[in-house]
């Protein structure tokens, strides 16, 4: 008979690595042993990849987003493609625009505040084959309201682009949250792609961020931002010359979260790589993920509908998963990627066809790719 307060264990052996233990108390009796998925630091979360519209047309871009595709092409100096996106006044953004493949002309970015009346508050052009193959800015904004990108070719050539946007500050919901001294695998691609991590940051301690690459394809960089969106670190590996990792030693000037961009050396290429953040002395902080998933279940007798009503909020990108726990087996119901979803909202599963087995129990968890389960909800319900 199992107790109130009891611990459930979730063993999960990942590849090769060793097994791992998750452990919460719940306040109810469970039905049965379960045995679940427990998702450890692994692949950090890809960059989101889309293909540019087709012309004439402008197109709105966010926070995570890299442009690339068949339809990312200037062919003419008169041939314009633009990107808008909305932001508060105080938010630093990161913008990339590079090649995607050899050059045959130099391309331009320009920087549209709301009501600029055609005055760009930021222009700059590749400079190849002299200087680089890509033009990179950080932005402190001012205004709030709608930024517009335009991008632009210095002559007429048939010349495809990459563009990425990541916001610095505040710290973006696509980041991807660390769990410090685990290691989590990643890769750079497209190019100009910009993958966002987070770490709790105290000035209490200090720490190592170290990123090391997996594939020699390109040199991995990585740069580090306090909550204000200053620059406090970085580097980039010097394969092959010099080795292939960075790292690093950071001690917070402010207490908050800080945000850790990996890209590849000269945005001009794409890699495989490791990140991880360690606690180097004194006392560190983890990151904790705060959120709320309930359930309420009802059954169907006569047709053996299980529905259940879930709240649920999560402040980071998220994958969610729900089991039917029934007889000492465990059946998935669903897996779905759940965006950043605060405040909490409400939906409504169906798993028809449930036999009256008795008390059968549902359990659903909200997992990160770095972190792990960040809350579960465990419910039991009567199908006799």
């Amino acid at each position: 008979m199992f107790n109130r307060g009891l611990v459930l264990r979730l063993l999960v052996q990942a590849g090769n690595r060793t097994l791992n233990r998750f452990s919460s108390n719940s306040g109810l009796l469970l039905a049965v042993p379960l045995f679940a998925v427990l998702l450890i630091p692994s692949s950090g979360w890809a960059t989101t990849t889309r293909n540019c519209p087709t012309e004439p047309a402008s197109t709105s871009i966010a926070s995570g987003v890299t442009y690339s595709g068949t339809n990312c092409l200037l062919k003419t100096t008169g041939d314009l493609d633009s990107f808008t996106f909305t932001a508060a006044a105080g938010d630093t953004w990161s913008m990339v625009l590079g090649f995607n493949g050899s050059a045959a002309t130099n391309i331009c970015m320009s920087l549209y505040a709301p009501n600029s009346g055609g005055t760009a508050m930021y222009h700059n052009c590749t400079d190849y084959p002299c200087c680089g193959n890509a033009v990179t800015t950080n932005q402190k904004l001012t205004i709030a309201g709608t930024y517009t990108i335009d991008v632009t070719e210095s002559t007429n050539a048939t010349m495809p682009f990459d563009l990425s946007l990541e916001r610095i500050s505040p710290a973006p919901t696509d980041a991807s949250p660390t769990v410090l001294a685990k290691n989590t695998t990643g890769q750079v691609s497209p190019p100009t792609a910009q993958e966002a991590y987070l770490f709790a940051g105290v000035t209490t301690g200090t720490y190592q961020i170290t990123a090391s690459m997996v594939t020699t394809t390109a040199n991995v960089c990585i740069a580090i931002y306090q909550p204000d969106g200053t620059v406090v670190g970085s580097g980039c590996t010097d394969y092959p010359c010099c080795g292939t990792s960075t790292s690093v030693d950071l001690t917070p000037a402010v207490n908050g979260n800080y945000v850790i961009v990996v890209y590849a050396s000269g945005n001009d290429g794409t890699v495989d790589y490791n990140l991880e953040v360690s606690c180097l002395t004194g006392t560190c902080k983890q990151i904790l993920l705060t959120c709320a998933l309930t359930d309420a279940l009802s059954y169907n007798a006569t047709t053996g509908l299980l529905t259940m009503n879930f709240n649920f909020a999560t402040p980071v990108a998220a994958t969610w998963n729900g089991w039917l726990v029934s007889q000492g087996t465990t059946q998935l119901l669903w897996s779905q990627s759940e965006p950043v979803t605060e405040p909490a909202v409400t939906m409504t599963k169906t798993q028809p066809n449930v036999a009256k087995s008795g008390v059968d129990g549902v359990l659903s968890t909200l997992t990160t790719s770095a972190g792990g389960i960040s809350c579960s909800s465990w419910a039991l319900v009567n199908t006799k």
